[in-house]
């Protein structure tokens, strides 16, 4: 597959400032179509399931007819097809084979196959090559589009989807907040993205006549977030792109900003309530859709007490404890989601979720808090859970202290840290590892923790955190990776993040039972 024609986009680059006032093609023999109309109907795509550790298969509804009205309007049809969409592109499964290469090794061979059945052509993909491991402030996204007839026009949709599971190290910039208010590891991707996309739109535009253009993005918790953000930024900077011919949804989004931060990536801005605080009685004008389960923690952080928000309209989807909804649930995850369902009966509801955040923030006691205090560890602490060499995939090997050393070493913190207090710290790891990984699971101790648990324990030791605050968090990553449940609301609120859960509510609850703000059916 041929990816990545960055050099070729930017020699066309020029084209395209400063928004989409493109020159017409010279020629017809210079028209391209590209992509093909595809009838309307049930298209099958795969996601990756941390439940049940494997690509699983689900079918949605598609239609190019999706297109065919203003994005102003909410669409469910819509909202779940981009639901396919943006959990197709999370990195496979099977991928995981190769965890430790980089070059094509096939993570990007569900949203792949997606394209290919929805009739899109000239797909990029941007960071699928690089190995799990990678850290950074990046996002994994794709592009693609096809030229149809649409209400009587040439009209070209162009799909932009954002990578939001899957990604291993890349979840460190998901702690990233850094020195201002806004969150830095949220931020800055998108002027990547926004960048990427006007160099696409240009190469697309001479190569042929786009006519009518029509964006659609979508993006899953990280890559939900870039999205909603990198919404304002184009409907502000590509004026030639209507706002009503730009169509988000976003699921399990996070928040970033603050009123205060960054006007440029604002748009629709906490659209839910009024100028008061108060809460709307209906939703407003806006073509940005988060769609929000009421007991996933993830959309909770950073908490609206430190002042975040999101773009556009945020949709909550219920959480339940309601017999009747629970049994349908159930039944739908037995059948849909592959051999390791999701009991529902068992997620956090809104309520529980809230006294988890409200926990959070005690210990945190604020954003600068957290920055200062925690957050250069904790970020380490991640890395580490990510980071896995040929032998550690492929052999099960487990690390030694030395080796935990000299991987310690490579961390981004811990670069310059002094190197018998990293040994000290190791070695300490090493005795508190045995009670930890009994915490997780005490007769079946998966190798994934024991590979992870000492570098972990040893990097929070380093920055000098409470022993026991350094074994609870421990204790969480490695249930989170495993995928251990326990009677946690902790880890009942993070199992409400799984892709199933969203697939499940947005399959069952009709728009109508969509919330404005986080609920509980009783």
């Amino acid at each position: 597959m041929k990816r990545r024609d960055f050099c070729k986009a930017l020699v066309c680059s020029a084209a395209l400032a400063p928004g989409l006032a493109l020159p017409r093609a010279e020629a017809a023999a210079k028209s391209q179509t590209v992509g093909r109309a595809v009838p309307a109907g049930n298209y099958t795509m795969s996601f990756r399931s941390e439940l049940s550790q494997m690509d699983i298969e689900h079918e949605y509804y598609y239609s190019d007819s999706f297109f065919a009205h203003t994005s102003i309007q909410y669409d469910h049809q819509l909202a779940l097809a981009t639901l396919g969409m943006v959990t197709a592109a999370f990195n496979t499964w099977a991928s995981d084979a190769k965890y430790w290469a980089n070059g094509n090794v096939g993570r990007e061979n569900s949203l792949d196959a997606a394209y290919t059945k929805l009739g899109f052509g000239d797909v990029k993909y941007r960071y699928y090559d690089v190995d799990v491991g990678r850290a950074g402030d990046f996002v994994g996204w794709s592009t693609a589009r096809k030229t149809i007839t649409l209400n009587g026009k040439r009209t070209t949709i162009v799909a932009l989807i954002l990578r939001g599971g899957g990604y291993g190290g890349e979840w460190v910039s998901n702690l990233h907040t850094g020195t201002g208010h806004a969150h830095s590891g949220f931020i800055i991707p998108v002027h990547e993205v926004f960048a990427d996309l006007k160099n696409y739109l240009a190469a697309a535009q001479q190569r042929g006549e786009l006519g009518v253009v029509k964006l659609w993005m979508g993006g899953y918790s990280r890559g939900a977030v870039v999205a909603n953000l990198l919404a304002a930024r184009v409907n502000r900077e590509l004026p030639g792109l209507e706002r009503e011919n730009v169509f988000v949804y976003t699921f399990a989004t996070p928040v970033a900003l603050g009123p205060q931060d960054y006007p440029d990536l604002q748009q629709d801005y906490d659209n839910n309530h009024n100028a008061d605080g108060s809460l709307k009685e209906s939703w407003g004008e806006s073509n940005i859709f988060n769609i929000i389960s009421s007991g996933d923690i993830v959309p909770h952080l950073l908490p609206e007490e430190w002042g975040f928000h999101r773009n556009g309209n945020d949709r909550f989807l219920p959480s339940t404890r309601n017999e009747e909804e629970l049994e349908d649930l159930n039944e739908m995850g037995k059948n849909d989601f592959g051999p390791t369902p999701l009991d529902f009966s068992w997620l956090a509801t809104d309520k529980e979720t809230n006294e988890v955040m409200l926990r959070m923030e005690e210990y945190f006691i604020s954003r600068e808090n957290y920055h200062e205090k925690y957050e250069a560890a904790l970020m380490d602490m991640i890395q580490c859970a990510f980071i896995r060499s040929e032998k550690e995939v492929t052999q099960n090997k487990v690390l030694d202290d030395g080796e935990v050393i000299q991987r310690l070493r490579t961390l981004t913190h811990l670069k310059n840290m002094d190197y018998w207090k990293i040994s000290r710290a190791v070695w300490a790891a090493s005795t508190m590892s045995r009670a930890v990984l009994k915490r997780v699971d005490a007769e079946n101790i998966p190798i994934r923790a024991q590979q992870i648990v000492v570098p972990i324990l040893a990097v929070g030791l380093c920055y000098g955190l409470e022993s026991e605050a350094v074994s609870l968090i421990a204790k969480y990553i490695l249930m989170f990776v495993s995928m251990r449940s326990a009677p946690d609301d902790a880890i009942r609120a993070a199992f409400c993040h799984h892709c199933e859960n969203y697939i499940a509510l947005m399959e069952y609850y009709a728009p109508s039972e969509h919330c404005m703000e986080a609920t509980t059916r009783t």
